[in-house]
């Protein structure tokens, strides 16, 4: 299995899509991503003197044009999902789903972080007021990547949300998804679902009200990608950018090292506006 041949030939049988559910090929990223679990578990054996080298196997070319495997929507994608979350929720279920996509619209957070978010539970995310300040966020070092506790400036959009909950209700947990009919923990007024779950329930909304991010691709078994709840937070990135917020604020508000990681990720659409910029400074035919 270490060898060489083993190992090209275990590639491609990943890429053509054996042992796969759909029958389909394999992105190059999903079969990079088998090989390097693979190749670490062989390099983990190669340490143990269980192999007399360690293996070796050619990169797959992928390609550059484009990161993120999602796009940020428009107001009317937005507004769409908005109008569909009933058909998926349930009536009763429904305005507690759309505070949560209001919330992710708003506030430029991963589903995660909102989930965690709270007006006064001890060790969770905080929206803060206090006199003659400007409202932050405080995030704690456990629940961020970086495992650094920080502040950071609370969007004027979220704070519009926020300030729809009346003083004497801001206790406890600010988003309260409530589990569907039928669902596990439904019956119990306690249950707070998963992120993970929520996600999943998000990208349905998504697909209801057929807001495409990511086309399919049959060559490469690639299948339809469906607005999600990440998607909602490259638009609050977007829309923010487009509102002419400097980079070095939407870094921090979206908590990434430098505006590179941001536009890989978060501005790849920016060529018109840069282009627009570079005309009203040069003139059109100058």
């Amino acid at each position: 299995m270490a060898s060489p041949h083993s190992l090209h030939r275990l590639q491609s049988l990943i890429a053509r899509g054996a042992e796969s559910r759909r029958s389909k090929p394999r992105s190059p990223n999903t079969t990079k991503g088998y090989m390097v679990a693979i190749l670490a578990a062989l390099n983990w054996a190669y340490l143990q003197d269980w192999l007399t080298s360690p293996p070796k196997l050619q990169k797959i070319a992928r390609s550059k044009q484009k990161v993120m495997k999602g796009r940020a929507i428009s107001q009317e994608e937005f507004t769409k999902m908005l109008s569909v979350t009933e058909a998926i929720v349930g009536a009763a279920a429904k305005d507690s789903w759309i505070h949560v996509l209001e919330g992710l619209w708003s506030s430029a957070f991963r589903l995660e972080e909102l989930m965690n978010l709270s007006w006064d539970i001890p060790g969770t995310i905080r929206p803060i007021w206090t006199q003659n300040s400007y409202p932050v966020i405080l995030i704690p070092a456990e629940l961020q990547k970086n495992n650094t506790e920080e502040t950071i400036p609370l969007l004027p959009w979220f704070e519009s949300l926020l300030d729809r909950t009346p003083s004497n209700l801001r206790h406890g947990w600010i988003f309260r998804p409530q589990a569907l009919i039928g669902h596990k923990g439904a019956s119990s007024p306690d249950y707070r679902p998963k992120s993970d779950w929520v996600g999943k329930v998000i990208s349905r909304i998504g697909k209801k009200a057929s807001v495409i991010v990511a086309q399919g691709d049959e060559r490469t078994g690639r299948s339809t990608k469906y607005a999600s709840a990440h998607d909602l937070r490259r638009s609050c990135s977007e829309r923010m950018r487009n509102s002419g917020v400097p980079p070095l604020i939407i870094c921090r508000i979206l908590r990434h090292v430098s505006w590179e990681t941001l536009r890989k990720f978060y501005a790849v659409g920016e060529i018109q506006s840069e282009a627009s910029t570079l005309r009203g400074i040069l003139g059109e035919n100058k």
